[in-house]
């Protein structure tokens, strides 16, 4: 999904603020002597007036991690704080100790109401469902070109793009170039193959319903 980054971020600003944050800046731009050296994916202020330069991940967070928020805090004059899914291993937590960054284990965090988990769980199916029906439509539409039912032959008939690649003649180097030829072709972003799979079948058994209908009808 193309804008998931922004709306986990956007989910994370609403959280801070219910933590006692008050969120001053998004996407802020670092700059040394006018040269843009970095960003950071939130500025926020807590209940005291201390400004933290804030750092987003979706998963674990690593010494890399730790490092870059640390200096992106440094250049801002804010405290660094990250949020994450807790730590990668205990270097990155010695090191976070070490250097005063804060961590806010989302997984520790978050405690949805049921109302709130159902708003959550509806969302991720709604959208799960559109990208379903947007790449089935791009398949009907481009479904008459050969170089298509090509794709859609071998991969209703594959576990794996390597497979894919194979029975479609393409040079194991050039396989990741063809998934990218495909992905662009019908507007998959990054659909995992397993998806395009599924929405490869649902729109066979669309087509196999109307031509059914249509013979019925002749």
């Amino acid at each position: 999904m193309a804008n998931s980054g922004i709306k986990f971020e956007d989910y994370v600003a609403e959280l801070l603020s219910r933590l006692g944050f008050k969120v001053i800046g998004r996407r802020i731009k670092i700059t040394v002597n006018g040269v843009e050296v970095g960003e950071v994916d939130i500025v926020a202020e807590d209940n005291s007036g201390n400004k933290y330069a804030i750092e987003v991940k979706s998963g674990k967070v690593d010494v890399s991690a730790i490092r870059q928020a640390y200096v992106n805090a440094k250049v801002l004059n804010a405290k660094p704080l990250i949020v994450a899914r807790g730590f990668s291993n205990d270097s990155s937590k010695a090191l976070a100790d070490e250097l005063g960054v804060s961590v806010i284990n989302l997984e520790e965090a978050v405690v949805l109401t049921i109302d709130e988990l159902r708003t959550v769980i509806e969302n991720v199916i709604y959208e799960a469902i559109g990208d379903l029906v947007n790449t089935v439509f791009t398949l009907a539409v481009k479904s008459c070109d050969g170089k298509t039912r090509d794709v859609i032959n071998a991969v209703i008939n594959c576990n794996d793009w390597n497979c894919v690649c194979d029975k479609l003649g393409v040079n194991p180097d050039n396989c990741g170039s063809l998934i990218s030829d495909v992905r662009r072709e019908l507007g998959l972003g990054n659909l995992s193959l397993s998806k395009l799979k599924t929405a490869i079948r649902l729109y066979n058994l669309v087509s196999l319903l109307v031509n059914s209908c249509n013979r019925g009808n002749t």
